[in-house]
């Protein structure tokens, strides 16, 4: 059994349609802290730092990482889902992704999720991932076994635990959910 910490990364200087990879807003770092002080006293210390190689998810796990003096492991299986490099075609996919199924969007996507997936299952003590709203909800889409892929709206800098036996996967605890903006 596994205990895994999904972290969505904090608010991002930059809108989704904005800059390909932007770092973190101020607030964001906020968040960032606010996210170390949550997981500082419930995940032991041999836990992984794991971490999509993004700016946002990088900066989002700095915190954490400095205060066990541990490195945070950049992990490209927990990458947001791939988008079109055209920022000024972004915006307007990703509001059609959040109203389809997994089952309707390209093969790539269920190669990104089973890549997800088996990097979620192969976790073999606690470990912490630093990583993105739609990584968080292909997760719950698997846990709850519906398709949709908008399955929870969670907030910049939430944290999210997640037990994962064998090919059983379920909450322990949800983070924060907020109406949000994806970036």
């Amino acid at each position: 059994m596994a205990d895994i910490w999904l972290v969505r990364h904090g608010e991002a200087a930059a809108q989704f349609g904005e800059h390909i990879d932007p770092g973190l807003s101020p607030l964001g770092h906020e968040q960032a802290r606010a996210a170390e002080r949550l997981l500082t006293p419930v995940v032991p210390e041999s836990a992984s730092l794991l971490s999509s190689p993004k700016r946002r998810t990088l900066e989002t796990g700095a915190p954490l990482a400095r205060l066990r003096q541990q490195q945070l492991v950049t992990d490209p299986r927990f990458i947001e889902l791939p988008s079109p490099g055209a920022l000024d075609e972004r915006h307007a996919w990703i509001q059609s992704v959040l109203k389809a199924t997994w089952s309707e969007l390209p093969s790539t996507v269920a190669a990104w999720q089973s890549r997800i997936f088996d990097a979620l299952a192969a976790c073999r003590g606690p470990t912490v991932i630093f990583t993105h709203f739609l990584v968080i909800n292909s997760v719950a889409s698997k846990i709850s076994g519906d398709d949709t892929v908008l399955q929870c709206m969670p907030s910049n800098g939430s944290v999210h635990h997640l037990s994962v036996s064998g090919g059983q996967w379920a909450w322990v605890s949800r983070g924060v959910m907020l109406e949000s903006i994806v970036n």
